[in-house]
């Protein structure tokens, strides 16, 4: 099923980890129920489990529209739940030669949170796609980047507009919406952050580059928002 969060776990996902970018996964309990479950939640708002419907739930949000779909879903109230890494729920796929070379994908490697912290160099610009225009992953008061989040790189960014590639596959995201939004950050020369190649997962093959905030980005660091 597909549900809209309360505002009180709407609190609780924003305090937590991204498994990917724009997107979260986690195992809980529904109110009312003894099991666990497993569900993607897509901008901390929408809930949707992740059992062997998913698809449909997924066909129904892109051809009903999110804002439609999370204004007539019932609310969700969880207990007792727990973040779900990337690395339980990736595929193995081997990345054909036209996409690296087409497409100027990178294959193997490891994702961000498998690699070492490093500091920013105060230059290198970081940009985070999305498909929601209030993306709740930036901090629009403060302008930064909530910690937990990922984005890819300014230089890779360009190099899937430039090839015409499809931002869903190359980024490996769940949700198949359409990618409308380009956030913008520049992080201080003491952020931290770490980088990888994005792996495969929900029938995409990844092969972008992403970077990880696990303590998120200064003030003053997030400084425009685009249209993709």
């Amino acid at each position: 099923m597909i549900f809209e969060a309360r505002q009180s776990l709407k609190s609780q996902l924003l305090e937590m980890p991204e498994t990917g970018m724009g997107y979260q996964i986690i195992d809980a309990i529904q109110e009312g129920k003894y099991s666990s479950q497993r569900f993607v939640v897509y901008n901390t708002e929408l809930v949707v489990n992740l059992d062997s419907d998913f698809d449909l739930y997924k066909r129904k949000i892109i051809n009903e529209g999110y804002s439609s779909i999370k204004a007539s879903s019932p609310y969700l109230e969880l207990k007792d739940f727990q973040f779900v890494s990337r690395s339980k729920i990736l595929e193995f796929r081997v990345l054909v030669e036209s996409k690296m070379t087409e497409k100027g994908r990178f294959t193997g490697g490891s994702g961000a949170t498998d690699n070492k912290e490093e500091y920013a160099n105060g230059e290198e610009i970081f940009v985070r796609l999305s498909a929601y225009e209030d993306d709740k992953r930036i901090d629009f008061d403060n302008k930064k980047l909530k910690s937990g989040s990922y984005t890819t790189t300014y230089v890779d960014y360009q190099t899937c507009k430039r090839y015409n590639d499809d931002p869903v596959d190359r980024y490996a995201l769940p949700n198949n919406e359409e990618i409308k939004w380009a956030f913008y950050i520049q992080p201080k020369s003491y952020d931290k952050l770490q980088r990888g190649i994005v792996q495969p997962a929900f029938g995409h093959d990844g092969g972008g580059i992403e970077a990880y905030f696990k303590n998120g980005t200064s003030n003053n660091t997030f400084f425009r928002k685009t249209a993709y």
